[in-house]
């Protein structure tokens, strides 16, 4: 009579784990499409932000381009005094953090 019992509440307990293990599957694949779906409308979303960003910067370069077919002389001019400020502003950089030695002596 033991024995029967026992193997009654054996049989109920691999049920119950069979029920477990339906459960949590069913979870897991709740659970992945939930992310799949999440992920796919993020890609979507990061898909036409690219896109939004780069016909702004062709919109950009176009509208640059033009400006530079236009006035070519200024646009020479304008990145030769660039060149020229950017190089001065280099120099004194490097003049300031050269080390100082006001009392150097030659002999």
């Amino acid at each position: 009579m033991a024995d029967n019992s026992l193997q009654t509440q054996l049989r109920e307990l691999q049920a119950q784990v069979a029920a477990l293990t339906e459960s949590l599957a069913e979870q897991g694949d709740a659970a992945a499409y939930r992310l799949r779906k999440r992920t796919s409308a993020a890609m979507r979303d990061a898909s036409r932000t690219a896109e939004e960003v780069v016909d702004y910067a062709r919109s950009e370069a176009e509208s640059v381009a033009g400006i530079v077919r236009e006035h070519p002389a200024a646009t020479s001019t304008a990145l030769l005094t660039a060149g020229l400020i950017g190089g001065l502003v280099g120099y004194l950089i490097g003049a300031a953090q050269a080390p100082h030695h006001p009392h150097r002596r030659w002999y």
